[in-house]
């Protein structure tokens, strides 16, 4: 866990030093389970492409979780995690806390509510290696997926089920908010399967019965 923690950091790292974009991609699914996705692009200088690989593994981490490209000048880099509740997407992730402290989740009988409105951290703390201060983010999109209805949202700007919220260089404080109503209407399989069995059991047994009657009545 703890090298997880420290590739996150790195990660962020390399984001703040070369001034690059990245999207932060959470997807929230049909059954309410998490996918988390960081794509970045930094600059393809001062090796950098080897020392992102060398995170990776150093860190052991899942090469299924991960992918480095080099395109151009450019390096890509994606990351994904999967989480099977948005209960422990919030307490599990170690991408987000990386900007803020916490994600607030309310939740009822009809509807869920996510909210943010904290301090950026990129911001609030000029950790210095090397003589470099860590602020020189350029911009990063934080893209939140949600297949249900959103009754409420902030976004700044809205493509379909695709919420999206940027944030700068200039900005010192986020505020995120989106209310939804899940439906989580499953077709009921086990009890249709059950059923078509009985339905089947007993078609056989009269289908039996009756033909045994008729052999009867031959006799």
């Amino acid at each position: 866990m703890k090298k997880i923690i420290k590739y996150i950091l790195i990660i962020f790292i390399l984001i703040l030093l070369t001034g690059c974009s990245g999207n932060y991609n959470v997807i929230i699914n049909s059954d309410l389970s998490v996918n988390e996705e960081l794509e970045l692009t930094i600059d393809n200088e001062y090796g950098q492409y080897q020392k992102t690989l060398s995170i990776f593994e150093k860190n052991n981490i899942d090469k299924d979780n991960y992918d480095v490209n080099v395109e151009d000048d450019e390096i890509k880099i994606k990351y994904n995690e999967k989480f099977n509740s948005i209960e422990e997407y919030i307490s599990n992730s170690k991408v987000y806390k990386q900007l803020i402290n916490n994600i607030q989740l309310n939740r009822n009988n009809d509807y869920i509510d996510i909210y943010v409105d904290e301090n950026l951290k990129i911001k609030n703390k000029y950790t210095n290696i090397n003589g470099t201060n860590l602020v020189d983010l350029d911009v990063i999109q934080v893209n939140i997926t949600n297949p249900f209805k959103v009754v409420l949202t902030n976004a700044d700007m809205i493509n379909d089920n695709v919420y999206t919220w940027s944030i700068t260089k200039e900005d010192t404080r986020k505020k995120i908010q989106m209310q939804f109503k899940p439906s989580l209407d499953v077709f009921p399989i086990k009890p249709v399967v059950v059923g078509i069995a009985i339905i089947i059991s007993s078609t056989i047994l009269i289908y039996n019965l009756l033909k045994r009657y008729r052999r009867r009545q031959r006799i």
